[in-house]
């Protein structure tokens, strides 16, 4: 499973890539949420470093920006008996979590891809159960969502 940022991602990753990226001159506002202004200064970053302009955050950015490290730490704090989903994910795992969004009142397509729309059902579950949202779904998420499944 790999690691990357974009617009909509929020929670401590999109605080280091922040961090980072004022550290390389921007001035951002440290919130978490990777907003318009990140998106902005990603790509600007991405065009001074003669990286693809995609306003993504994945392995070569993060390498650029030295946070490969931060990500790499990140991943170790994973609990390893637990199915970790974020957006990218596909299979039964997703479908699961899917059904288990549906169940809890959401209205979303069961095809077992965490795209966009998962995305933004699984950030809002996350908020509405005080979790941290940030897409990723792990031991909380699930946790919260236990109750939902069959």
């Amino acid at each position: 499973m790999s690691t990357y940022l974009q617009h909509g991602s929020e929670g401590d990753l999109v605080t280091a890539l922040q961090e980072a990226l004022n550290e390389e001159g921007y001035e951002l506002e440290v919130d978490g949420i990777f907003g318009d202004d990140t998106d902005a200064a990603v790509r600007d970053f991405q065009a001074e470093s003669e990286l693809e302009v995609d306003g993504i955050v994945g392995a070569d950015t993060l390498a650029a920006l030295g946070l490969d490290e931060v990500v790499a730490s990140h991943a170790k704090r994973r609990q390893p008996d637990v199915v970790y989903l974020e957006s990218g994910s596909s299979g039964s795992a997703v479908r699961t979590l899917q059904h288990a969004l549906v169940a809890a009142g959401y209205e979303l397509d069961v095809d077992g891809v965490f795209g966009g729309d998962t995305d933004a059902t699984v950030k809002d579950f996350q908020r509405q159960n005080d979790l941290d949202a940030d897409g990723v779904v792990g031991p909380n998420t699930w946790a919260a969502l236990q109750q939902y499944m069959s």
